[in-house]
């Protein structure tokens, strides 16, 4: 097909003006025509496509996704009223099936507590301020993650205080039979 147009490019081309008044264009010659001579189509050659060679396989090793160790909840600040126990959560992402993860509350480990799914419960805690910390340490023994270390407070009402809940009245003592728990 592009030999045919080249080849029609370069031909000799008739123009010529039918008695309507429509102008027309041929290969053929006719009475009326006008000859015209069409230059070769300007044309331009491809260049070589420049072929870059894929990287080699392996020539660097894929990075290993960095390790994350982040302590969810309680949030840091939190505070708890009238409880002597708080759940917790921590996520830990990447850090090796070999790793020893450490949960500390008051630097104390409490790592026990700490489930498989992240989650943990702290059954009994003082009233005050704590500070809950985590680390995971990789089977060499180094630091592979060094979580976040947060603070939280627990408060209880005081039984003395201005905003004190009343306690309610005790029942009276049932009477005692004679000789049974009586002083002697």
């Amino acid at each position: 097909m592009l030999g045919a147009c080249a080849t029609a490019s370069s031909a000799t081309v008739y123009k010529w003006v039918d008695d309507n008044g429509v102008t027309h264009y041929s290969d053929q010659p006719n009475p009326k025509a006008q000859k015209l001579q069409v230059p070769d189509a300007q044309t331009y050659g491809a260049k070589q496509a420049a072929v870059t060679a894929p990287p080699a396989a392996n020539s660097a090793p894929p990075t290993a996704a960095p390790a994350v160790c982040v302590i969810d909840s309680p949030g840091s600040g939190q505070v708890f009223l009238d409880t002597y126990a708080i759940s917790g959560h921590v996520t830990l992402a990447h850090v090796g099936a070999d790793s020893q993860t450490t949960l500390r509350l008051d630097g104390q480990d409490i790592s026990s507590q700490l489930r498989p799914d992240g989650a943990f419960t702290i059954p009994q805690i003082d009233r005050g301020d704590h500070t809950l910390s985590l680390q995971v340490n990789s089977a060499q023994g180094g630091t592979a993650c060094q979580g976040n270390s947060i603070t939280f407070s627990i408060r209880q009402r005081s039984a003395a205080g201005p905003n004190a809940v009343p306690m309610a009245p005790m029942a009276p003592a049932a009477p005692r039979a004679p000789g049974v728990g009586a002083p002697h």
